[in-house]
Parts: C-alpha cells; sequence; structure tokens
C-alpha cells in the first residue's frame, strides 16, 4: 500500500504568492493588506525539496570559462575561495 502525504494548513497571499504558516495581514512580499488565504498543502513522504527545473549533466571540457565580472570583498582567502570574489547576481 502506498504511503499518503500529510496536509499541513499554510497561508497564501492571492498576489504575489508567497506562504506563511500563520496568518499575516501585511504581506512583505508584495506589501498589500489582508491577502492572504488560508489553503492546504499535501507533504509527499520521503520526498525532497526541488525547484522543478532539471538540467542535464555536461562534462567539465564542454563548459565554456566565461569570465563574470566580480564584486571583491575585503576578505582575501574569500575572493580566493570564489574563484576571484563574488559574482553579481
Amino acid at each position: 500500500m502506498g504511503k499518503t502525504g500529510k496536509t499541513t494548513t499554510v497561508f497564501v497571499c492571492r498576489e504575489c504568492g508567497k506562504e506563511s504558516l500563520r496568518w499575516l495581514g501585511y504581506c512583505p512580499g508584495c506589501q498589500q493588506w489582508n491577502t492572504y488565504v488560508e489553503t492546504t498543502k499535501i507533504n509527499t513522504p520521503g520526498g525532497r525539496a526541488s525547484s522543478g527545473v532539471l538540467s542535464p549533466p555536461e562534462e567539465l571540457s564542454q563548459i565554456s570559462p566565461d569570465r563574470k565580472e566580480r564584486c571583491v570583498v575585503p576578505l582575501a582567502e574569500f575572493n580566493r575561495v570564489l574563484g576571484g570574489g563574488v559574482v553579481a547576481g
């Protein structure tokens, strides 16, 4: 017999879709008042969190080493680990 998921109550903003475990009068995502509605969410057992976007694996030799502009931070070791600084975005 298959396992069924656990049902959880969540509150979702009608304007931007931001979720909260409790009702909020003011949405911090879209700054609108009284937009949260109560819904139920089914959590699948043993499921992993996923963005839903899958990309196929690529060989390292096939990836182009585009040099992106980086923001250098005052910690030299941190910059070295990140390949020269933090990539914008």
